[in-house]
């Protein structure tokens, strides 16, 4: 009897060892918007560096997640996938997720009665038309809550599927300005008789997008009965040939139609494909950046330049390519690392004391004896 309670003590000790650890990928908050009067609720992830304590306190990108009850996870995953190490092909970036209430009402841009999908999701259409309210919360509501209570760098990416896409499309046409680039993923440029492509047959001629980046990812279609599904591809179609003969002034596009993905498949490898189009001159190749420093700047060059919007390297990424030299015996490529940390990065402790240790390896004493004392000086 005794052995049997020891056994159920351990037991419950160990599987409450087991409970009381958990992994987080981000944070709940509620915002009450009065754009739209209702609450809010909002899913935020922060990239690794963001609370290491390691680094100097940094400034991040955004992106906004429309429909993220759906693809938050798989967004996030990727996310951290792709700016993970000096391999990094995209930039750590704060992640908002915005959860729907009313999705129909708040991603669609005017009141339409058409019958559409099938008989019993007609009522779908009974409260549409609410983007202008919805945008406005984006707008006024919450990217002033995001930028005030995080770290953000002033370059935000607007991700839409389905409505969604139509949403960004909206935007992109009509409020260019409140985000940088889009992800675009089979948008419902049929609504309300392909008004957006309208819309965009007009503005393309005369606007000036200032840099933006769009991509625009299609889905392949099965025809059925009584279903958008010709509609669906006919208008995005029609948006591509539109890009293609308008040529708007200072809009960097792409466009790829998904032969193997459907309607509800496509979010995951569009959104991948979404970011490396966006940032595809982040990638710095190890190897040859550690023959020669400089190509670290001139890739971030690149970047901005395609970007319209000026990116540094990451502490985190000069630190590793700093160290990594160190630890091949290339010094001096080491302290250009560092030192290119020094030129972002002034307030980072971390920053001296790798210059310190590179100095002292190089045999430069006076400089290490500097570094240290600007090391200390920091708290």
């Amino acid at each position: 009897m005794k052995k049997t309670i020891f056994t159920l003590i351990l037991l419950f000790y160990f599987t409450n060892s087991f409970c009381q650890d958990s992994i987080t990928i981000g944070s709940k908050h509620h915002i009450f918007s009065k754009a739209l009067n209702e609450e809010r609720n909002l899913w935020v992830y922060l990239p690794p560096d963001y609370n290491n304590k390691k680094f100097a306190p940094a400034k991040y990108p955004v992106v906004y997640l429309l429909d993220a009850e759906s693809n938050f996870h798989s967004f996030t995953g990727l996310q951290q996938s792709l700016a993970k190490g000096p391999y990094a092909m995209i930039p750590q970036m704060i992640v908002v997720g915005i959860t729907n209430t009313n999705r129909t009402r708040d991603l669609t841009p005017t009141e339409a009665n058409r019958q559409a999908f099938f008989d019993k999701k007609k009522n779908m259409f009974q409260q549409s038309g609410g983007n202008k309210n919805f945008i406005a919360f984006l707008e006024i509501e919450l990217r002033p809550y995001i930028d005030k209570n995080y770290r953000t760098s002033g370059y935000n990416v607007l991700n839409g599927h389905s409505f969604g896409g139509l949403t960004a499309t909206n935007i992109l046409l009509h409020h260019t300005k409140l985000f940088n680039s889009y992800v675009i993923i089979d948008p419902s440029l049929w609504w309300d008789n392909e008004i957006m492509i309208k819309k965009a047959d007009s503005i393309f001629n005369k606007k000036d997008f200032e840099q933006r980046s769009i991509y625009i990812a299609m889905a392949n279609k099965i025809s059925i009965s009584q279903d958008t599904t010709t509609d669906m591809a006919r208008g995005i179609r029609k948006f591509e040939k539109l890009l293609k003969e308008k040529k708007p002034k200072n809009l960097r596009w792409n466009f790829k139609f998904y032969e193997n993905e459907d309607h509800g498949t496509i979010p995951i490898p569009a959104e991948y494909d979404g970011l490396r189009f966006i940032f595809k001159e982040h990638l710095v190749q190890v190897k040859e950046a550690v023959q020669n420093p400089d190509l670290v700047e001139e890739q971030y060059k690149k970047l901005s330049k395609d970007t319209g919007f000026t990116f540094i390297p990451s502490e985190s990424y000069l630190d590793w390519m700093g160290n990594y030299s160190l630890q091949n015996d290339k010094t001096d490529q080491a302290i250009s690392f560092f030192k290119l940390a020094e030129k972002y990065y002034p307030k980072s402790k971390n920053v001296y004391s790798s210059l310190e240790k590179a100095y002292t390896k190089s045999g430069n004493t006076d400089k290490s004896n500097e570094m240290k004392k600007n090391a200390a000086q920091l708290k």
